[in-house]
């Protein structure tokens, strides 16, 4: 019985902590002193101040990112600008010759390339913010949307009436 209330006590706390927690980072994104704004992603790095600039030393790099867009809005699969992207030998985000696909879903995902970020935009919250112009834009938000937009239409995962389900064809990621 000791064991169980002690066990109880512990789990209270812990659920407490973690409300605090999670009130924490909504009350720093609502009076935006939130670091997740300025939290560096690839082609970007914190000037003197902390604010996230251009990384000049992989400028040519940042341009890639416009390559991915406009290869992925051209027809190719994230798989294609891999190939791509290794064709040109062109290193990942960590230094590697290999790039993930998560890297760069990411990367057309990525709302940051645009100077915007959106903070807490997870179902989970009931609220989100949106810092516009927060960082230097290295593609356009027409070409950002776009992208969404046929991400979307690829995806094989509808929301519907009765949640989500798969498409009964798929997006072929073999071009």
């Amino acid at each position: 019985l000791m064991v169980a209330v002690m066990e109880s006590i512990a789990q209270a706390e812990n659920e407490s902590r973690s409300e605090n927690i999670r009130w924490g980072i909504k009350q720093r994104a609502a009076q935006g002193t939130s670091k997740f704004y300025d939290r560096k992603c690839y082609g970007f790095k914190h000037d003197k101040d902390g604010y996230l600039v251009i990384d000049e030393e992989k400028a040519k790099n940042v341009k890639l990112k416009m390559l991915s867009c406009n290869l992925y809005l051209s027809g190719q699969s994230v798989v294609g600008i891999i190939k791509e992207l290794e064709k040109r030998k062109i290193l990942s985000p960590t230094g590697k010759a290999k790039w993930c696909k998560r890297t760069i879903d990411v990367m057309l995902s990525n709302e940051k390339y645009t100077g915007d970020v959106e903070l807490l935009k997870s179902g989970k919250s009931e609220v989100h913010y949106l810092a516009s112009g927060n960082n230097p834009a290295i593609i356009s938000k027409e070409m950002f949307e776009a992208v969404q937009i046929e991400k979307k239409r690829r995806s094989n995962i509808i929301d519907g009436k009765g949640g989500r389900k798969r498409k009964n064809t798929k997006y072929s990621s073999k071009k």
